[in-house]
């Protein structure tokens, strides 16, 4: 075996031309021009790895280096005496068949799908569960401030009426609640649209539309505590550790820092529409209704409060989005409203048991 190629000497851009040789498969000689030959074993040499028909770099025992374009036989020698380097060779193999690299495709595509679709979720409820309250109440703090500035209007709710809320979500709503989260009850407009959000803090925000749709108190109590159970389960917070994941990795991958400040930016948007999945949605939902239950409050109001959004919308008074803004962000609308019934009827059948 014969090969050509260039000598570099150890630590050195000086660079010679050389030839290995190798007569048995063992042992290599390697004739340098204007200096002396170099023997050893080829086992003793590292080979670096083929990456199509770019040069490889064989480094021999006193760190000298040899560089050859005659890949293949490279290859040959490696595959022969079975060399520690010969790997190299098979990943060469992988990446010019196109077999391969299809299923390699299909591999990335569906472990990306399945890291977003299910790890993300997971590793972000670990994280929002282990996450201290006051991180969310700083995050939350700031948020507000935003939308204040930005987004929100002051509210035209009058004060007797605000408190009158706020006390029974204070008294009545917090009263069972085990979680210590620092909740508070905040009244802003929201162009004309009813609609309610949690902050990750705690903080709830209820839209002047949203209580005047309201008929009664009941109907508000039954979207406050369905925020609540956002709070409880830690969506806000989950969905912000997503959308920071997914924007950390973009910026990662696309090398744009300004990609973390749209995220900054687009926080106070998200939690305004809540795009919560449907789990966490239904998670909110059963979270309420056994708090209504608890409390004595027939679940059938939150039927109720959500079938006026629906007529509001078809109306004309709202957007024109399928359920109106409030329930656009909240997906199966008719599901949960016909869930809000079931527990209605398990509510009457529980009272009229008590009550015999």
């Amino acid at each position: 075996m014969q090969i050509t190629g260039y000598w570099y000497p150890a630590n050195s851009s000086a660079r010679y031309d050389a030839e290995l040789y190798s007569a048995d498969g063992i042992d290599y000689h390697l004739k340098i021009e204007g200096n002396d030959d170099l023997q050893g074993v080829i086992a003793n040499i590292s080979v670096s790895d083929r990456v199509g028909n770019i040069p490889r770099k064989i480094t021999l025992e006193n760190q000298s280096i040899f560089e050859t374009s005659f890949n293949n036989e490279i290859d040959s020698l490696l595959k022969k005496l079975n060399h520690k380097d010969n790997s190299s060779h098979f990943l060469y193999i992988l990446e010019t068949r196109w077999q391969w690299i299809i299923t390699a495709l299909v591999l990335t595509v569906l472990t990306t799908f399945a890291g977003v679709r299910w790890g993300l979720p997971w590793v972000s409820e670990q994280l929002a569960y282990a996450i201290p309250i006051s991180v969310s109440e700083e995050l939350s703090e700031s948020s507000l401030e935003f939308m204040d500035k930005y987004i929100l209007k002051p509210s035209e709710i009058t004060v007797e009426r605000q408190k009158y809320i706020r006390n029974r979500f204070e008294k009545t709503l917090l009263s069972v609640q085990t979680e210590k989260f620092p909740y508070q009850l905040y009244f802003r407009q929201l162009e004309d649209t009813p609609n309610a959000f949690a902050l990750p803090s705690g903080a709830i925000i209820i839209t002047d539309k949203l209580v005047e749709l309201a008929d009664n108190q009941q109907e508000i109590d039954s979207i406050l505590l369905h925020e609540i159970g956002h709070v409880v389960h830690r969506h806000g917070l989950q969905q912000i550790i997503q959308g920071s994941v997914i924007t950390i990795a973009l910026t990662m991958i696309l090398g744009d820092a300004t990609v973390m400040e749209e995220m900054v930016i687009a926080l106070p948007t998200f939690l305004i529409k809540s795009h919560y999945s449907r789990g966490s949605e239904s998670e909110a939902d059963e979270y309420a209704f056994k708090q209504m239950v608890q409390l004595g409050i027939d679940p059938i109001y939150f039927a109720n409060i959500f079938e006026k959004m629906i007529e509001l919308d078809k109306d004309g008074n709202s957007n024109k989005s399928e359920d109106g803004e409030f329930l656009s962000t909240h997906p199966a609308s008719s599901s949960r409203i016909k869930r809000a019934k079931e527990y209605s009827a398990q509510y009457f059948k529980v009272k009229a048991k008590n009550i015999n």
